[in-house]
């Protein structure tokens, strides 16, 4: 069957790179036989009876094609070839050019200040605070410090907000203390719901017995919009729109812990609805990670025309879109594959076995279609998800050790947690295939997040 998705992963520090190439699982025999993948200096070509294709990656890399040192066969099945192909030199200003820069959006709040609202408890509505406008709507200042450090800095003469302010981040507002209703329950430095007791924020600081500022977490407050506002009764954190994975990475990775040259982290709470605490610790690895991918269906290409063309890169390519499951369903059956493929393997210089395979074959003009890669960056990390009291209780360990070494606890939505849950299972499953990682769950998951422009999700 012809190949569907070619991946190929490079970290900046490591010699080699990693080639995933996927396809549907072979029914004919005949036709798993007659599959042979070449790599040669100018790029990798996938091989069919009546067809090839060639993924050009001369200009991107020089490429060891000597069998015995250069190339490795980590897996190959009736649906998935994994390869790991030796460095002699990168051509960064190429690999720069095909690749897409994503930098960090700021967060777009759909209230301004000639609106007016009150906000309430999403467990049970109590009013937390009674309904107004806010004369200044601002992003938070520096949003890669704990907003304590900056509404409450010791380095800083620090007044109290402004009835009026209101500050935003990605899952959190601050606000005047003098802004809360008689709806919430201040016990130490936790502000509660005073009828349900949710936690829905915390203070930021003191002076002379004076609160600061409030922090108010997104996910806990109910928007009732005001009269002639335009604005839909609901969860305030609609009104931050869709934060995609890769902004919300991006974000996290700004109040990331450094512990090494090597490593950082980034330690996540977040609560379900229902009220269960779930925590999510990321060790990010800072040597950066550089992705090539394909468009997701090469098989539409060939079933456009049966010559050779040169085609602009399609960008729906994207791992999270609405074709995951095929590509989760590709990989697992790779997994689960036996390794007894009989599609040949051969270089540019593997020696007589393949020229005696090339001899061997009559001369047939065959369509070649021209496989196009688009660059992206990311980050490879390595990540711990515990979601039951007995998973809590079995790591805390782990969690106190994070806690005591000075990791903060950033709080995000549940919908944030699932989103980003859902990105590193899929692509765990592919880098364990293309890694060949076996998984040992006591020693975390290894997982990619591809940082993509919006239009790609």
């Amino acid at each position: 069957m012809p190949l569907e998705l070619i991946v190929i992963s490079l970290m900046r520090t490591s010699k080699w790179i990693n080639v995933l190439m996927l396809n549907t699982p072979e029914e004919d025999f005949g036709q798993l036989q007659s599959r042979r993948i070449d790599v040669s200096s100018d790029g990798i070509r996938w091989i069919e009876r009546d067809f090839e294709q060639f993924t050009p990656l001369g200009k991107f890399f020089e490429i060891n094609t000597n069998p015995e040192a250069g190339i490795t066969v980590d897996k190959e099945t009736s649906n998935a070839t994994a390869l790991k192909l030796r460095l002699v030199r990168i051509n960064d200003a190429a690999l720069e050019q095909e690749t897409v820069n994503v930098g960090i959006e700021k967060l777009q709040l759909l209230l301004n200040e000639s609106m007016a609202c009150a906000l309430h408890c999403t467990n049970c509505y109590n009013e937390l605070v009674a309904e107004r406008c806010f004369s200044s709507i601002r992003p938070v200042p520096v949003p890669t410090m704990e907003p304590l450090k900056y509404f409450s800095s010791k380095k800083r003469m620090t007044t109290a907000m402004d009835e009026g302010e209101l500050y935003y981040a990605i899952n959190y507002i601050v606000i005047s203390p003098q802004s809360l209703g008689k709806g919430v329950l201040q016990c130490g430095g936790n502000i509660h719901c005073a009828r349900c007791l949710q936690l829905v924020g915390e203070s930021l600081g003191e002076s002379l017995g004076e609160k600061l500022a409030a922090q108010l977490y997104v996910d806990t407050l109910w928007m009732a919009p005001g009269a002639q506002t335009g604005l839909p009764e609901g969860r305030l954190e609609k009104l931050f729109g869709q934060v995609t994975v890769s902004q919300l990475m991006l974000h996290l990775l700004q109040s990331a812990v450094p512990i090494s040259d090597e490593k950082t982290r980034v330690f996540l709470k977040t609560v379900r609805p229902d009220g269960q605490l779930h925590y999510m610790l990321l060790l990010v690895d800072t040597n950066p990670l550089h992705m090539l991918r394909s468009k997701l269906s090469l098989i539409e290409d060939l079933n456009i025309s049966s010559s050779p063309k040169d085609s602009d890169y399609d960008a729906d390519a994207s791992l999270t879109s609405n074709s995951d499951s095929s590509i989760e369903s590709i990989v697992e059956n790779s997994s689960d594959s036996d390794s007894d493929s009989d599609s040949d393997f051969t270089t540019d210089d593997s020696g007589p076995r393949a020229k005696r395979r090339r001899c061997g074959r009559r001369y047939e003009s065959k369509p070649v279609h021209e496989v196009k890669v688009r660059g992206y960056r990311g980050c490879r990390l390595i990540y711990y998800m515990f979601s039951t009291d007995e998973e809590l209780t079995a790591n805390t360990k782990l969690i106190e050790q994070w806690r005591k070494e000075g990791t903060p606890m950033l709080r995000i939505s549940y919908m944030m947690m699932m989103d980003l849950l859902r990105e590193l299972t899929v692509n765990e499953l592919l880098v364990a295939t293309m890694e060949r990682l076996i998984p040992n769950e006591k020693e975390g998951r290894v997982s990619y997040i591809i940082f993509e422009p919006d239009e790609d999700n």
